[in-house]
Formats: structure tokens, C-alpha cells, sequence
């Protein structure tokens, strides 16, 4: 009876293990898939590095349109944003004694060269950037009318840090951005005497003659600070770093299968490239610059085609 039940207990083993192996046999094997990741060629190439700072676009020369008698506006013609030139009528006035000399041009017709309104000049050329009267408005001798601004004399003032003045002067080239894509090329053309007394910025002007942009608009001006000739260079998304920021790397492909990490020095760098030192980093390398968030060393990759 023992010697059965040893015997029972004997096949129940032997048929687990049979179905055990059958069932692994038939699993899935453990593989070590690549990872797909896009690469970028290491390049020797010019870089520069930019400072960026906020301006906002002024008029340099205004000029005020004034009420040259006591009266009302009989005739005014213009709207903000109207161009006009220095000579040309902007407005006609009637007087209080104008009107009261209309029911006597009806006794006597030689009166009516007094009724004629009085016309106000413009004293520049430009465009109206501010309004003060409409038609019928009282106004009093030496009003201000309206304000004409002289679109040759449109500048950017740019505010700057007083610990980066050393790095801007008259004649420096900059670029205006404006709405995050135009831009402008230009230069540094005067420097104010102020200081900002609570931002502790210079103020500095840059002309920019025979452009269609409003005024007390907000631009970026970007100015170089530094800049390298055929200087080493990887695209922004292929530099990682650790959490403190205090060591660098790159994920350098080999035998376009292989992810190895370097460690890498960066120097200058843009909105696009990097400028890096590193002993094991030439042109013409691979980097990766898709795919390689934390990987690790020595890991397979497979590149995506472009």
C-alpha cells in the first residue's frame, strides 16, 4: 500500500513537470528589444550666443496739432491712424462771433467774409496718433487738437542690465524680434543717460526708419555675447543632464546599434546647438536626440529612418 502511494505520487511530479517544460517551451522568450530613437551628426560649425532683452517701440518726434482761436469745430475730417502732411488743413474753427454775425450778413452781404471759419494747419508730416476733438467740439485757443507722430523717427528703447553694459555700445548689431517670428535687422544708435531707479537698467535706442509698427509695442532685442569659430556642436535635444544640473552627457551611437554614454563639457550654446568639449566626441558622429530619456549605457537602439 506505501509502496503504491509512492508510485501515485512519483507521476503526479513527473506529468507536472512534463506539462511545466511543455507550457515554457511554448511562452514568449525573453528578447532584448532595441529601442527606437532618432540621431543628429556631431558638426564642426560657427555658434553664437545671444543675449535677450525687452524693448518697446517709441516715436522720437511728435508734434501737437493746437486750436489757434476760441470756437467750435466746424469741419475735422481725419480718424487715428490717418497720414498727413505738414501744410495741409486739419481743421476748421468757428467762432462764437462768427455765429452771431450770421443773422447780420442777412442786412448786410459784405459782413461774410467775417463768417468764414478759421482753418487750422498741420505742423509736421506723419501719422495721427492721438485724437482730441470730433466735429461741433468747443475748444479753447491752444488746445491740443490732435498729436501727429513722425513715422522716420520710430525707435526701440531697450532696457538692459546695468551688469550687461559692457557687452552693448553704440553701433553693437542686434536683432528685433517682434511677435516671437519677425525680425529686424539692426544696430545700437544712442545710448540715454538714465538709469531705471528700480529695475537698475541702461536705456538704449535703436532706429528703425521706414517700418510699418506701432508704437508702445513690446519687442524682443536679441545681442551677441559670445561666439565661436568651427566650434564642436550638437543639437539642443541630444544634451542630458541629472536633476542638479552638474554633470552632462550625450548618447553616442555606435555600429548604429549601440547607445553608449559620454560625458560631455557644454560651452556656448543657441535656441538650436550646443558648443561641447569631449575627449571621445568627433564629427561626423552619431548622437541621439529622440529616445534616449534615461536610458542606460550600452543599450540597443534601432534608428527610425528620416
Amino acid at each position: 500500500m506505501k509502496n503504491s502511494y509512492l508510485l501515485n505520487t512519483l507521476a503526479v511530479l513527473l506529468m507536472s513537470g512534463f506539462f511545466s517544460c511543455k507550457n515554457d517551451s511554448n511562452g514568449p522568450l525573453d528578447v532584448d528589444v532595441p529601442i527606437r530613437v532618432q540621431t543628429a551628426m556631431v558638426k564642426k560649425q560657427d555658434i553664437k550666443e545671444y543675449l535677450v532683452f525687452d524693448g518697446v517701440t517709441r516715436y522720437q518726434k511728435k508734434e501737437d496739432v493746437r486750436a489757434n482761436v476760441t470756437g467750435y469745430i466746424s469741419w475735422m475730417p481725419y480718424e487715428i491712424g490717418d497720414l498727413v502732411k505738414k501744410g495741409q488743413a486739419f481743421a476748421s474753427i468757428r467762432t462764437k462771433e462768427q455765429d452771431a454775425l450770421s443773422e447780420a450778413v442777412k442786412i448786410d452781404s459784405s459782413l461774410s467774409k467775417f463768417t468764414k471759419p478759421m482753418t487750422v494747419r498741420n505742423n509736421a508730416s506723419g501719422v495721427i496718433s492721438k485724437l482730441n476733438v470730433v466735429t461741433n467740439d468747443y475748444v479753447a485757443e491752444g488746445d491740443r487738437l490732435a498729436t501727429i507722430s513722425q513715422p522716420n523717427t520710430l525707435v526701440v528703447q531697450v532696457n538692459v542690465p546695468f551688469e550687461y553694459t559692457n557687452l552693448v555700445k553704440v553701433g553693437t548689431p542686434c536683432e528685433i524680434i517682434i511677435n516671437g517670428h519677425e525680425k529686424i535687422d539692426a544696430e545700437i544708435s544712442s545710448v540715454l543717460t538714465s538709469i531705471d531707479s528700480l529695475g537698475q537698467s541702461q536705456h538704449y535706442l535703436v532706429k528703425l526708419q521706414n517700418q510699418n509698427i506701432p508704437e508702445n509695442l513690446n519687442v524682443q532685442v536679441k545681442i551677441v555675447s559670445a561666439e565661436a569659430k568651427n566650434a564642436l556642436t550638437i543639437p539642443q535635444e541630444a544634451l542630458q543632464t541629472n536633476e542638479l544640473i552638474t554633470n552632462f552627457w550625450v548618447m553616442k551611437l555606435v555600429n548604429d546599434t549601440l547607445a553608449i554614454k559620454k560625458g560631455v563639457e557644454p560651452l556656448l550654446q543657441n535656441d538650436s546647438i550646443v558648443q561641447i568639449r569631449a575627449d571621445d566626441i568627433q564629427p561626423n558622429d552619431r548622437v541621439i536626440t529622440d529616445g534616449a530619456y534615461q536610458m542606460k549605457d550600452s543599450t540597443r537602439v534601432s534608428v527610425n529612418k528620416q
